[in-house]
């Protein structure tokens, strides 16, 4: 089941890496001829000339974050908004399981906000929307490695959270 997990995240970041870096991309589209169903010999079909190439050159540019940038800036935006999902993850997550009896918050720091859903939702909020700039404003200054370490070990260990709290809310629906 981790493994799962694990996959979808990565497809998820791979996918929106691909989709931030599309808006160079030239697409080339080849017209093709249609041969008559009946048709199974080749000398009963005129000879075919080669299909001109038609260049399709895409109008829409994308704006905000990925304009322009390079693969590696793009992979990284796609790494913060994988950390942004599994914060959101992980306070639904947690609200969830807070539901079920003889579960509690196992986090020391959070435990003291997570009796109030809306004060819970601000603490977690603001301290991803903290992370996340910190993080980007980093690797914008050019310390690349600390960031994608801190990026991707708060993604790993927000990945295992998520796991667990899914794991004991599962536990404590069958018993």
């Amino acid at each position: 089941m981790r493994t799962k997990k694990a996959a979808a995240i990565i497809i998820a970041i791979l996918i929106s890496a691909g989709l931030a870096t599309a808006s160079g991309t030239e697409f080339t589209a080849i017209n093709s001829a249609i041969l008559p169903a009946s048709s199974f010999s080749l000398s009963a079909v005129a000879p075919v000339q080669a299909a001109p190439k038609i260049n399709i050159n895409p109008q829409r540019e994308f704006s905000g974050l990925v304009k322009g940038q390079n693969l590696e800036s793009a992979l990284f935006t796609s790494s913060l908004v994988a950390l942004t999902a599994l914060n959101v993850a992980d306070y639904l997550s947690t609200r969830q399981a807070l539901k079920s009896s003889g579960l509690q918050e196992g986090n020391p720091l959070m435990k003291p906000f997570v009796k109030n859903a809306a004060l819970f939702a601000a603490v977690k909020g603001g301290t991803t929307a903290l992370s996340v700039w910190g993080m980007n404003k980093m690797f914008r200054k050019g310390n690349k490695t600390t960031a994608w370490v801190l990026s991707l070990a708060s993604n790993f260990i927000l990945s295992y959270v998520v796991s667990n709290n899914m794991k004991l809310i599962q536990k404590a629906k069958l018993g």
